[in-house]
């Protein structure tokens, strides 16, 4: 059954939805289970064979049984690989049931990311409407002062009617956000696993959290953690079962035969075989040996690779993320509550005549703007550091 993030529209609560009912991990964890059941069935021996050996057979019986035979042979026969062989098969299918759960892993840090880029654009989006809902409250007020002006006589009609096509953009800017936001709850549901009839609440309220991030300490934290880097691990290490399991072509198999031979209906003697492989194609094994070398060694080189791809997109993503705190916090302490007190100050200057409304209309669209970008700043803060903890494969911001 689906699980659904309950009541309020939680980041963690869409996240574990996401987790458990995302169809792309949820086919990813049924290939564990493949991976799980091939390893088991590893390291088994091959079935015996049984033969019936019949001589002598009557010429007045043309449908041949042991019956009829002068003499019948029952014989059972096994194959036994080299000693050491199938442990290691066993061991390279274990390997892989690993690389198959680190590959769930590294989808789920990927959707999970996508969660929250998703989520946090959705805030923003709903975030907006409600500050231009709140705008459209001041623009209300606005015209209603503009209408009292002109009933005086101390504004012309002009500022009337400018002050209501600026509240018919504004209602027109909302619908347009509100249709971006259903798109975007589309995506978000897609993600989810969920119809999409089904209802999506409003977000909680955006965060205001900050992190302390040092490269030095997430690189590290990458290299150790990250999915992506472990899949890659375990894959080298099933290389290296594999180059001692081509070590032991070198050495042969063998297989033992026992035949009970019955003769006018009783068993009275015994057939023995004993029969083994002999490796002398010496070049053959030593290219085999040779190819899995090389496969272990290019698996190192591309590993070293995506370390070194794996430090620069943390360094990357601090470099980010530190650059959207900055402008965070230049809208938190300096240009926001400088906007927010011009426009008072403006609205102040126009009741009492000292300016004119166009002035007015220009100081609330940038008190619209401003709000918008400082949360928009926010919001591209918390994408980066989403973005950031992908590439770690570890949180960093705790919701």
């Amino acid at each position: 059954m689906p699980v659904f993030a309950q009541e309020t529209l939680s980041l963690r609560g869409l996240i574990e939805e996401a987790k458990n009912n995302n169809p792309e991990l949820q086919a990813l964890r049924r290939n564990i289970k493949a991976k799980e059941a091939k390893a088991r069935a590893e390291g088994v021996l091959d079935d015996p064979s049984f033969r019936i050996e019949m001589e002598d057979l009557s010429r007045d019986n043309p449908f041949p049984s042991p019956g009829n035979a002068m003499q019948t042979k029952y014989g059972i026969s096994q194959m036994f690989p080299y000693p050491g062989k199938r442990s290691l098969q066993k061991g390279m299918a274990l390997k892989e049931v690993l690389m198959a759960e680190a590959e769930v892993k590294v989808r789920e840090l990927e959707i999970v990311t996508m969660v929250k880029d998703a989520y946090y654009e959705y805030l923003l989006l709903s975030e907006s409407i409600k500050i231009l809902k709140e705008i459209k409250g001041l623009l209300s007020s606005m015209t209603e002062i503009a209408k009292i002006k002109y009933a005086t006589g101390q504004a012309s009609q002009q500022d009337v009617i400018k002050a209501q096509v600026e509240l018919t953009m504004l209602i027109n800017e909302i619908t347009e956000l509100e249709a971006e936001r259903e798109v975007g709850q589309a995506g978000l549901k897609a993600l989810l696993n969920r119809s999409q009839e089904a209802p999506l609440q409003d977000p909680s309220a955006i965060p205001q959290k900050k992190v302390d991030i040092k490269v030095e300490e997430l690189t590290e934290k990458a290299l150790e953690i990250n999915p992506a880097l472990q899949k890659m691990r375990y894959e080298i290490e099933a290389n290296q079962i594999g180059v001692e399991l081509a070590r032991k072509n070198y050495y042969p198999d063998f297989m033992v035969d026992l035949a009970p031979i019955q003769r006018d209906g009783r068993f009275d003697a015994w057939d023995a075989m004993f029969q083994i492989n002999i490796p002398i194609w010496q070049r053959k094994y030593d290219s085999q040996v040779t190819e899995a070398q090389s496969t272990v060694e290019a698996g190192q080189y591309k590993l070293r690779a995506e370390e070194n791809i794996r430090s620069a997109e943390v360094k990357e993503g601090v470099v980010k993320v530190e650059s959207a705190d900055r402008i965070r916090t230049l809208y938190e302490t300096s240009l926001l509550p400088q906007v927010e007190l011009s426009f008072d100050s403006a609205l102040k200057n126009y009741q009492t005549g000292k300016i004119d409304f166009l002035t007015l209309l220009d100081t609330e669209r940038i008190l619209r703007k401003t709000r918008i970008d400082y949360i928009g700043s926010l919001v591209t803060y918390y994408k980066r550091i989403a973005s950031l903890e992908g590439v770690v494969g570890a949180e960093i911001l705790e919701e």
